[in-house]
C-alpha cells in the first residue's frame, strides 16, 4: 500500500516513509531510505588519455595531456541562499569541515551547522578555472578556459519521497501543487507518454509515492519546479557551467565517470548516440529510472552520482546556441533569454538540459553535450539537483 507524505514538522520525527525534515537555516534532511554513497577520491594530476579526446566521441588515436588543478581548503564560509536572480539579503553563516581528517579538499563537507549535510550528500568543487565546451560540438564551441567561484553541489539527484514532502509543504502554505507565481510543480496531468506518474495525488494535501519508487530520481517537473524546490532547501539550480565543471573534474573527462567508454554497469542509458542506427535499435539498459546511487562505483571527479544517465537534469540557464562563444569568463549564469529551433513542434523558448537519461543514447551523457527542453514541459526522463554557492 501506498503510504501517504503529509505536510512533516519540522524537525519532526520520521513520517510512514522515513523521512524526517529539518529545515533550520534553510537546510534539507535527506531520505532515510537513500543510499549514502561516501566516495573516497584522490587527488588527480596530469595523466594520458587514448583513443578518445574530451572534443569528440571518437577522437584521434593519441595522447592528450590534462590540466592538473590545486585545491586549496576552505574555511569559514558563507552559504548564499540563490533563487532565480540576486540572492536574497539574509546569508547564512557556514563553516566547510574536513571532518574524516585526512587533509583532503576534495571530500570536504559543505557543513551548515545541519548534521544532516555531510559528504554523503553534497560535495565541494574548488574554485578556480576548467575548460568548458568541446570545439566539434556546434552549440558548445568553442572550448574555452572559464573561472567559477567555489561551489558544492548535491550528491545526489532529488528523489520523488523529497519532492512529495516539498509538495505537502506547498498544499499547507495554500499553493498545492503551485509555486509563488500559481504554475504547476508536478505534471498530474502528463499525456505525453505511457509512463504513470510515480507521485500521486491522494487529496487534502497528502502525496503519495508509488513503492518502490521513492528514491528514484523526480522526472515529470518542470523547470521552475526545479527552482523553487531548491529555493526552499536554501539553496538553488546548478548553472550550465558548474554542472559541466563538476561533471568534467580536473580532468576534463569524457564521460562523468572518467574515460572508460558507457556500459551498463556505469550509467543508466541506452548505448549508442541518440538517432544513430545502434541508438534507435539498441535496448535501454533499464527502460526505467533506478534508485539514485545504484552507480556509486562510478562517482564523478568530485563524487557526485548519477551525472550521466538515470534522469537528465534542468539547470539554471536559458539555451542560445553561440553562448559558448560569447559568454562572461566567470561565473557565467546563461543568457538573459533562451530559443530554440530544435523542437520538434516548432522553435520556442528553450532551457538546458544536462547527463541524458535512462531512454537517451549515450552520447547525451558526455560531458559537453547540451540539450534543450522548453521551460513549461516535464518528461519522464528530466529531474534535477540543487547546489549551494559559498563566498569568502
Amino acid at each position: 500500500m501506498t503510504g501517504a507524505i503529509g505536510c512533516p514538522t519540522r524537525g519532526g520525527p520520521a513520517g510512514p516513509t522515513g523521512i524526517r525534515e529539518g529545515l533550520g537555516s534553510g537546510s534539507e534532511q535527506a531520505s532515510s531510505t537513500i543510499r549514502s554513497s561516501i566516495c573516497q577520491l584522490s587527488h588527480y594530476g596530469p595523466r594520458a588519455r587514448r583513443g578518445v579526446t574530451k572534443h569528440g566521441y571518437t577522437g584521434a588515436f593519441g595522447t592528450q595531456m590534462s590540466r592538473a588543478l590545486a585545491f586549496p581548503l576552505l574555511v569559514s564560509t558563507a552559504c548564499v541562499a540563490a533563487g532565480d536572480s540576486a540572492p536574497p539579503d539574509s546569508v547564512a553563516i557556514v563553516e566547510i569541515v574536513d571532518h574524516d581528517q585526512d587533509g583532503d579538499p576534495v571530500a570536504t563537507d559543505c557543513d551548515d551547522l545541519d548534521p544532516a549535510v555531510t559528504t554523503a550528500t553534497e560535495r565541494l568543487i574548488p574554485a578556480g578555472p576548467f575548460v568548458r565546451g568541446a570545439d566539434d560540438l556546434e552549440d558548445a564551441s568553442p572550448a574555452r578556459t572559464i573561472t567559477l567561484s567555489a561551489y558544492c553541489l548535491d550528491v545526489h539527484e532529488v528523489t520523488n519521497a523529497e519532492f512529495a514532502i516539498f509538495l505537502a509543504e506547498q498544499a499547507a502554505a495554500d499553493s498545492p501543487n503551485a509555486d509563488a507565481e500559481g504554475r504547476p510543480l508536478f505534471d498530474f496531468l502528463d499525456s505525453d507518454d505511457e509512463v504513470p506518474e510515480r507521485i500521486v495525488d491522494a487529496g487534502e494535501g497528502r502525496y503519495t509515492v508509488t513503492p518502490g519508487y521513492e528514491d528514484h530520481p523526480v522526472v515529470e517537473v518542470f523547470h521552475w519546479s526545479a527552482l523553487a524546490y531548491c529555493a526552499s532547501r536554501g539553496r538553488r539550480v546548478p548553472t550550465e557551467a558548474q554542472w559541466e565543471k563538476a561533471a568534467g573534474g580536473p580532468e576534463e573527462w569524457l564521460w562523468p565517470w572518467g574515460e572508460a567508454e558507457p556500459a551498463c554497469e556505469r550509467a543508466n542509458l541506452r548505448l549508442g548516440p541518440e538517432g544513430s542506427d545502434s541508438g534507435d535499435t539498441t535496448e535501454p539498459c533499464i527502460d526505467d529510472t533506478v534508485p539514485v546511487g545504484s552507480y556509486a562505483g562510478s562517482p564523478g571527479a568530485y563524487g557526485q552520482l548519477d551525472l550521466g544517465g538515470n534522469a537528465a537534469e534542468w539547470v539554471f540557464d536559458w539555451y542560445s546556441a553561440d553562448y559558448y562563444a560569447t559568454s562572461e569568463a566567470e561565473d557565467p549564469v546563461g543568457p538573459d533569454s533562451g530559443w530554440s529551433e530544435q523542437f520538434p513542434d516548432g522553435a520556442g523558448e528553450a532551457r538546458v538540459t544536462r547527463g541524458g537519461g535512462f531512454a537517451t543514447g549515450d552520447l547525451a551523457a558526455t560531458t559537453t553535450s547540451r540539450y534543450v527542453e522548453r521551460p513549461g514541459g516535464a518528461s519522464n526522463g528530466v529531474g534535477f539537483r540543487c547546489a549551494r554557492d559559498l563566498a569568502p
